[in-house]
């Protein structure tokens, strides 16, 4: 495989234009027809995404059963543009948001509700939209997510046009080091869920790794030493499509505490990282299709 292309590096391929019209579908013609857009909009995708198609198909062939065909990357392709079209729908909010199934074990609940915050670690598989369901968080436990305005500009506008009291909760991400860790540490001291992409290094950024879908690949080592520094709690999300309109939330806890012993530092922080590897593979094999990440995910 060539060498590795940042996700970084690759631009936004929906337009503002094109997000503007799928909005006004959506709100005005409902989700029937605004579904109907997805097969010329998949279909588009799909003949013009050269490097897109390439990387669906590495990862299809890790999780499927069998070589993944043109009729595997379709279906990959189409899960991607029906999940950004409910984007909308959490956005409006109210009865028309996705259903959604919610698995939160006890001991999800008590570490969400210490008082003392917690890392709520996303990442770019199925929907973290799903943070927007009654039934998915708590209300009495705020939640603020991190996102890098400077590369999603196009939905971090559509949020702030659409739900701009949603826009208000983002921690923008494209800040450098300081800032950026001293707003996370005064949400967390604050009580508040501080939700992170934990699936996709920033160039720069500091990275370990782990052993995924029979690959190496790279993830950040930010959150465990943020966790670490902190004394938080680490919980997982997934929110995984599962048709039609129907979702579920599915959050796991990963560590009460993230210890980093000095002597064994760099260790401490590949195995944590190692432990958040193998539970995405989990469920990356159970709903294939809800990989996210069209750029050369594994190290050549």
């Amino acid at each position: 495989m060539a060498a590795s292309r940042s996700w970084e590096q690759q631009r936004e391929r929906g337009s503002a234009l094109g997000i503007a019209i799928l909005v006004w579908v959506a709100r005005w013609l409902g989700r029937p027809l605004a579904r109907l857009l997805l097969y010329p909009i998949t279909a588009y995708f799909l003949l013009t995404g050269r490097a897109a198609r390439r990387a669906s198909r590495d990862y299809l062939r890790r999780v499927l059963p069998h070589a993944p065909g043109w009729t595997d990357v379709a279906r990959h392709f189409y899960c991607f543009a029906a999940v950004s079209l409910d984007r909308v729908f959490w956005m409006f909010g109210g009865r028309r948001q996705p259903e959604v199934v919610t698995y939160r074990p006890d001991e999800v609940y008590r570490a969400q509700h210490k008082g003392i915050g917690c890392l709520l670690l996303v990442a770019h598989f199925g929907s973290f939209e799903v943070r927007q369901s009654s039934s998915s968080v708590s209300r009495e436990v705020p939640l603020r997510i991190v996102l890098d305005r400077a590369h999603g500009g196009a939905y971090i506008r559509f949020i702030e046009r659409i739900n701009p009291q949603v826009a208000t909760t983002i921690i923008d991400a494209s800040r450098e080091g300081p800032a950026l860790m001293l707003e996370i540490k005064q949400a967390l001291d604050s009580g508040t869920m501080v939700g992170l992409m934990a699936d996709r290094v920033r160039e720069g950024e500091r990275a370990v790794e782990v052993d995924f879908l029979g690959g190496k690949a790279r993830l950040p080592a930010m959150p465990w030493i943020l966790a670490g520094l902190l004394g938080v709690p680490v919980v997982l999300a997934f929110g995984i499509y599962r048709g039609d309109k129907r979702y579920d939330a599915i959050f796991e806890l990963l560590a009460e505490r993230v210890e980093l012993p000095r002597a064994k530092r760099e260790q401490a922080i590949r195995d944590y990282a190692q432990q958040y590897a193998d539970r995405l593979a989990h469920h990356a094999r159970s709903a294939p299709y809800n990989w996210f990440n069209f750029y050369d995910f594994w190290q050549a």
